[in-house]
């Protein structure tokens, strides 16, 4: 009669751990990505350096009358981590900058049209996508499908 623990036993100790290996090799990958976003410092607010809208934000048209016919007033939403460009660094009284909205497909009254230019407030931006809340979308998306 053949002892089929021993067997099976001597098959499992002579395979590599793969899912052992797995783990460690997207803690490789992901640490040095959660280093870099946590320690590197921000860059100073410049023309043409690229910030993310830091939530849901309220920004101001910079030429409302341009976007009248499609309905736009005087500002437009933001979605959260939308991609903009600075345009004008800030120097206006209430500390705004000037920015345009780097969005290429078209956006539904009140969300920002794309390439309008905008003024908003440093506070409302970041400079750096958290790298948290870009893989809980993600997966997030993944599972909901």
């Amino acid at each position: 009669m053949t002892d089929f623990n021993a067997d099976t036993t001597e098959l499992s100790r002579g395979r590599p751990p793969l899912g052992t290996i797995g783990v460690i090799v997207a803690l490789v990958l992901l640490i040095p990505t959660v280093l870099f976003y946590s320690i590197a410092p921000d860059e100073l607010l410049k023309a043409g350096v690229t910030i993310f809208s830091d939530g849901r934000q309220r920004a101001y048209l910079a030429d409302p009358g341009r976007y009248e016919g499609a309905g736009y007033q005087d500002y437009c939403v933001l979605e959260p981590r939308d991609r903009l460009t600075i345009v004008q660094p800030p120097q206006r009284p209430d500390g705004s900058l000037l920015a345009c909205v780097e969005r290429t497909d078209p956006a539904d009254v009140p969300f920002c049209p794309p390439q309008a230019a905008v003024f908003i407030r440093p506070q409302q931006v970041v400079q750096k996508q958290n790298p948290w809340g870009e893989f809980k979308d993600r997966l997030g998306r993944l599972l909901s499908r």
